[in-house]
């Protein structure tokens, strides 16, 4: 049984991007959700990505609060920004300037690993209801470590809709998925998200590179090497061999 369940607001429960929230299966959702949170004591937490000026503005206007207590609500503030090393700040002021609605991902995972610390719960005893495989997924494995299910209605890498990998575990808005994890979380086997983060490294590092000439090369340097020991070989006077 999960002792915290953190879900994130854009993208699964509110409209983002390309993804348009069903507001009625989302209610239906979030009212199930949270009526088994609070019969299983198990505290709810509303994530964010937003600056708090967007994330603040978007959950007021929006139908959350009926769900969420705002102690329970975290975003990206001030303190989070001036925390970073200079060049990071900077990096996420600037884009802030270019785009007030952008998210950090990042956020959540710092965040996670407090409130599990606060709370005194271990990595086994949170689940976190996230959509994107890379700055989600990828991310959890790396920092907080907690279990983490994907949202199916709008699975992303990166913020692109992108394909279901196997090996991790789903959910979607019928909450009978939602309750089956926090009761007992699946056995997940990371490796096919491992090598789908390897790929994508590798294209974005190497390109369309040619390795042909690189092979080429290093035959004849195989070749000069061969021929240099074998000149080495005959001057040493062990040519015997070579001559019976």
């Amino acid at each position: 049984m999960k002792k915290l369940c953190f879900v994130e607001m854009e993208g699964i429960l509110i409209s983002d991007k390309s993804y348009s929230a069903n507001e009625k299966k989302v209610k239906s959702f979030l009212k199930e959700l949270n009526k088994f949170c609070d019969s299983k004591k198990i505290r709810l937490i509303l994530l964010s990505g937003f600056h708090k000026d967007v994330a603040e503005k978007k959950f007021s206007e929006s139908f959350l609060p009926k769900y969420f207590k705002q102690k329970n609500f975290f975003f990206v503030n001030e303190e989070y920004i001036s925390s970073k090393q200079d060049t990071d700040e900077k990096i996420h002021r600037d884009s802030l300037k270019k785009d007030p609605e952008y998210n950090d991902g990042y956020f959540k995972q710092t965040i996670i690993q407090k409130i599990c610390k606060d709370e005194k719960v271990t990595e086994k005893d949170a689940l976190l209801l996230c959509d994107d495989i890379w700055i989600d997924g990828y991310y959890t494995t790396r920092f907080s470590k907690i279990d983490f299910a994907l949202f199916e209605e709008n699975l992303c890498d990166r913020g692109k809709t992108c394909d279901r990998i196997s090996g991790l575990a789903y959910f979607s808005l019928k909450f009978i998925s939602v309750k089956n994890l926090l009761l007992d979380f699946p056995t997940v086997d990371f490796s096919v998200l491992d090598r789908y983060v390897f790929n994508k490294m590798k294209d974005v590092l190497l390109g369309n590179t040619d390795f042909s000439a690189i092979i080429k090369k290093k035959m004849e340097q195989n070749e000069i090497k061969k021929e240099q020991n074998e000149i080495k070989n005959i001057e040493q006077g062990d040519y015997s061999e070579k001559f019976d």
